[in-house]
């Protein structure tokens, strides 16, 4: 089957900050036009006051989604108190190059689990590899793009994490993929979604502009956009690249999308052990918030839907997974581990190979007869 990058989407002529969910669910397209009630466009006068800024221009998406426009220098990155006096950066100051690795160092993925530091709570499920150890630059990888079905309240989420420091109060995560969150965009759609942490989750950071801190300077792309087209079940697959790297310079975190499209990054100065150390851990795969309603696991899937032994165009995968060391190379990791939280929910399976370099299928239907 075929293997497709997605087309990027929502090109406008200005930064774009998405209002979500004020914004991104109050449109509803009527007849091929969108009408807006006076309530919707209070919800959006309220958004913008909230957010403290002027909207240069307001310009409906070809997903029907109302994008306000504002200033680069004005965006709410520049509303924390860390970056009052902060210089934007529009481009890094170098970047990461491959790596040529010798054919006899294939690195050999293993299926040993062990817990890392960061993955504690009852209620979120895994099936991710990492590499523990450090310290890293950043890390890259292909993500097959699918559209889970989620129950109301919880969300799926297939990502990349950089983790900072050990687990407790000073734990750091940059953290960005594609999730279908319905809580927070007021629909069922995989999006670009991108999150950071100083303090383990406690009292900072957030989704994609939610809160100040990441610095866009892509006036095209922004955070949260939808992604399309979608994979199929033994047809068509669509994956999307994410780089994340350490400046060597600035120290900033950027954010770089197939290859070209520069998002943005994070400062350095959001962060505590991210600041000037580079990643203690990276992680790679998939993630459900399970509720348990009425007692029962979720119907949530991960990935797909399906499990990784189906394999290629059925289950979902990761691909090229690199990790970005601290001499600026991209080359494959090595000592890479699973954590499956519950394999008859959802699993994982590693493979290594010279099309796809390390790879894995993951994922799952949560609830059947095997997960109850």
């Amino acid at each position: 089957m075929p293997v497709r990058f997605l087309t990027l989407h929502s090109v406008v002529r200005c930064l774009m900050v998405v209002l979500t969910v004020m914004v991104t669910n109050i449109v509803e397209p009527v007849d091929g036009k969108v009408n807006i009630s006076g309530q919707q466009k209070q919800a959006i006068e309220f958004r913008l006051k909230q957010l403290n800024k002027q909207a240069l221009n307001s310009i409906e998406s070809s997903n029907g989604e109302i994008i306000d426009c504002i200033s680069i220098a004005k965006q709410p990155a520049f509303d924390h108190p860390m970056l009052k006096n902060h210089t934007i950066q529009m481009t890094p100051s170098s970047y990461p190059h491959e790596v040529l690795a010798e054919e006899n160092n294939a690195p050999a993925p293993s299926n040993d689990e062990e817990q890392p530091e960061n993955i504690v709570h009852p209620w979120q499920l895994y099936a991710i590899t990492y590499v523990n150890g450090g310290p890293y630059r950043g890390t890259k990888a292909q993500i097959n793009v699918w559209k889970p079905r989620v129950e109301a309240g919880e969300s799926s989420i297939s990502q990349i994490w950089i983790v900072g420091g050990k687990f407790g109060p000073g734990l750091n995560t940059i953290e960005a993929g594609s999730h279908v969150n319905p809580t927070l965009y007021g629909d069922d759609n995989p999006r670009f979604f991108i999150y950071w942490t100083r303090d383990n989750y406690q009292n900072t950071g957030c989704y994609n502009l939610i809160c100040p801190g990441f610095v866009q300077i892509n006036k095209r792309l922004t955070p949260g956009y939808l992604l399309t087209p979608i994979s199929t079940y033994n047809g068509s697959q669509f994956k999307f690249t994410v780089q994340i790297w350490k400046d060597p310079k600035t120290g900033n975190w950027w954010l770089q999308l197939n290859e070209q499209e520069l998002i943005g990054y994070w400062p350095k100065e959001l962060f505590t052990n991210l600041a000037d150390e580079g990643a203690s851990t990276i992680e790679w795969g998939g993630e459900v918030v399970n509720t348990k309603k009425d007692g029962q696991h979720t119907t949530t899937e991960m990935g797909s839907g399906h499990f990784p032994s189906e394999g290629f165009g059925k289950a979902s995968s990761f691909a090229l997974i690199k990790i970005i060391d601290m001499n600026n190379g991209i080359i494959d990791p090595v000592g890479v581990q699973t954590l499956v939280t519950r394999p008859t929910c959802y699993d994982i399976k590693t493979g290594y190979d010279k099309l796809y370099g390390v790879f894995f299928y993951y994922g799952g239907p949560g609830r059947n007869p095997e997960c109850l």
